[in-house]
């Protein structure tokens, strides 16, 4: 079946902005839709007139009209369509303004994402449908007006009618008493008093309703009315055509319900929505700064660590120098388990949806461990049903994350044996997979009465398990998160002196195959010899001692580096100078990563060369910079603290692929 093109209406003068949403749009999840925009407010109201939409994004700044004055005029105008208000400010009142005005959202331009452009657009289409229902349910209601007169005295709603000189022609007794009380006026029978009262300045919206009504149309408006002791009272008031035996307009029945305390509640939500925003956009900055700040001296403490590991020391500094690594070593995976932590309780917690080849994670995963399991004297032991489709569909680097985790504690709690990954098919359906991993150990194991507790957070299966192996105690309280978060399951069997075995349940879409990976023999291969044979590289960072540590790592791989400390010194380099490579670290003043990026890939900078590869050097480890970093045109990342390996793998990938092209 066909998708339903969505029409979207922008109202935006500023070409910039426009264009931002436009960018937003593309990378929404609606694939089938059409944008029409316009700059201000004339030809706004003259192309509503003529054309309908699914949801228009007005901007509260326009040239000659503001947003709440052009909001107004469209809704007078009979247009009902949601609509959802943009501004560089973030003001409350006018947010409250608008919504009382009609908007059904208001957001700030710096929150224009494909995430909150898809939310918003859905949300609007939901209010439209709604909307839908409710013209549907007041259309019958005025099809059995006859029937309603039997029971207009029992309800507490204001309900009236007037005929096409506005005089009325019923009312109910609650309507009398409210008129009377607010403006000691008392209603009767045949006087053209609201004729009078409805032209009164600070009533004219109603008196437009009845003459949209008189025209046929049926409207609905909600008032506030303030009593002579200044409280005020909100009421929705339903103005329905009253049709007669030949099919004309001979009147208006009005239906008026007290919503005083939704209208409240409406403010309620907003101003906590508000709140709720504020606070979770400063717990993400506050998490994502300490992310960047925790782990840039880490990245100088572990680089240093194993330069100096190569050099030629004595036993004794050999000594201290593996116990300085390992310490920084935990401790970065304490840092991580907290910042992971932290990221997961703020809810800011989000998964891609990728297409990735599963043996290959699979095989970078055994290589990570190598080295530790060597070093325990343990053996490893990966494999993965060959049944299962080469590419699948979800997440890779949060399913990295999990496996790392459990495989982590795997080798930490094992003294002697082996540390397996068995990765198996359950199911398979048509457009669906469900795998399972199975991660098992021959370690100390867990009793069964600690079972129940080891995926608690800041808990481990022994008091004494802190002081000999260390950790948090969050690593599995993350995995189990993450994995119930995807709709998977995990559990785990033990046995104390026998091992543990945990297992994890995911389900993936199958994925698209794509060009084949480098082998695995290709790549020790690639690895052994590290001789990029002066090979021209611009390091972009504004950390001193993070510059120290990555210029001697890549001029030992023999590669010529040249230093900015920030993005504006480096496109100025890059307007005059040819390098292979730039190696690119996010936060820095003047101009940071991202803008750099984005001056560099815009070619009508004329810079030399605007599809250079570019490498994200990031301190903030979340999956959300790192696809980020990808969107904003950045072809790989490396986190910090640099690991040798995979700096020197990204690097040789991106020059082969420059060489190539």
């Amino acid at each position: 079946m066909q998708e339903t093109r969505i029409r979207i209406f922008l109202v935006e003068d500023d070409e910039i902005d426009a264009m931002s949403f436009e960018r937003a749009l593309k990378k929404s999840g609606f694939g089938n839709y059409l944008l029409k925009h316009c700059k201000n407010a004339p030809e706004a109201l003259e192309t509503l007139g003529r054309e309908e939409f699914d949801c228009i994004f007005l901007d509260y700044q326009l040239p000659g009209s503001d947003g709440l004055e052009l909001l107004k005029r469209i809704r007078v105008q009979g247009v009902n369509t949601p609509i959802a208000v943009m501004t560089s400010q973030g003001d409350e009142k006018i947010a409250v303004e608008m919504m009382k005005a009609g908007a059904f959202d208001y957001f700030p331009k710096a929150e224009v994402t494909p995430e909150n452009i898809t939310k918003i657009i859905r949300s609007g289409l939901r209010l439209k449908e709604s909307e839908t229902q409710k013209a549907r349910f007041e259309q019958a209601l005025k099809e059995n007006i006859d029937r309603l007169n039997t029971i207009v005295e029992s309800t507490n709603a204001l309900i009236f009618s007037v005929d096409k000189g506005l005089r009325y022609t019923s009312f109910n007794s609650r309507f009398k008493k409210t008129i009377q009380k607010l403006y000691n006026i008392e209603p009767e029978i045949g006087l053209q008093a609201v004729y009078d009262f409805y032209l009164d300045k600070d009533r004219k919206a109603i008196y437009d309703e009845f003459k949209k009504a008189l025209e046929g149309e049926h409207t609905v408006i909600t008032e506030e009315f303030g009593d002579p002791s200044g409280v005020s009272s909100y009421y929705e008031f339903s103005f329905n055509p009253i049709i007669d035996d030949e099919g004309n307009v001979s009147g208006v029945a009005v239906y008026g319900q007290d919503c005083t305390k939704r209208n409240k509640e409406q403010l309620e939500i907003l101003e906590s929505k508000l709140e709720a925003e504020r606070t979770a956009k400063a717990k993400s900055e506050f998490l994502s700064n300490m992310s960047h700040e925790i782990r840039t001296p880490m990245n100088a403490i572990i680089g240093l660590s194993e330069l100096l590991l190569k050099e030629n020391l004595t036993e004794k500094q050999l000594e201290n120098m593996k116990s300085i690594k390992f310490s920084a070593d935990n401790l970065l995976v304490i840092i991580n388990d907290i910042l992971d932590f932290s990221k997961i309780e703020s809810g800011k917690v989000e998964f891609e949806s990728l297409n990735f080849d599963i043996f290959s994670k699979v095989h970078e995963i055994r290589k990570t461990f190598i080295f530790k399991a060597e070093e325990k004297g343990l053996g490893l032991k990966f494999e993965i049903d060959e049944k299962i489709p080469q590419f699948l569909v979800g997440d890779p680097y949060r399913l990295n994350q999990i496996l790392l985790n459990l495989l982590s504690n795997a080798v930490k709690f094992t003294k002697e044996g082996t540390v397996s990954l068995l990765v198996n098919l359950i199911s398979e359906e048509e457009d669906n997979i469900h795998v399972e991993f199975k991660v098992v150990d021959t370690g100390i194991g867990i009793p069964k009465d600690k079972l129940a507790s080891v995926f608690e957070s800041y808990t481990q299966a022994y008091t004494d398990i802190t002081r000999r192996f260390g950790g948090t105690g969050l690593g599995l309280a993350i995995t189990r998160q993450l994995v119930t978060m995807q709709n998977g399951e995990i559990s785990l069997d033990s046995e104390p002196g026998v091992g543990t075995t945990f297992t994890v349940k995911l389900k993936f879409k199958k994925g698209e195959i794509e060009g084949v990976g480098t082998p695995e023999d290709m790549i020790a291969e690639l690895l052994e010899k590290r001789d990029f044979g002066g090979m021209s590289v611009l390091l972009v960072e504004d950390n001193v001692m993070n510059q120290f540590v990555a210029c001697q790592v890549l001029e030992l791989w023999n590669i010529k580096v040249e230093c900015a400390d920030n993005g504006l010194e480096a496109v100025k380099l890059l307007e005059k100078k040819d390098y292979a490579i730039v190696l690119m670290d996010l936060q820095m003043p003047a101009m940071n990563g991202y803008e750099a990026t984005a001056f560099i890939r815009d070619k009508t900078n004329k810079l030399r060369n605007p599809d250079i590869p570019i490498i994200a050097l990031t301190a903030d480890a979340f999956p959300e910079t790192r696809k980020k970093v990808l969107d904003e045109g950045m072809n790989d990342f490396v986190t910090k603290p640099l690991e040798q390996n995979d700096l020197y793998a990204k690097i040789k990938q991106h020059a082969l692929k420059s060489v190539k092209a």
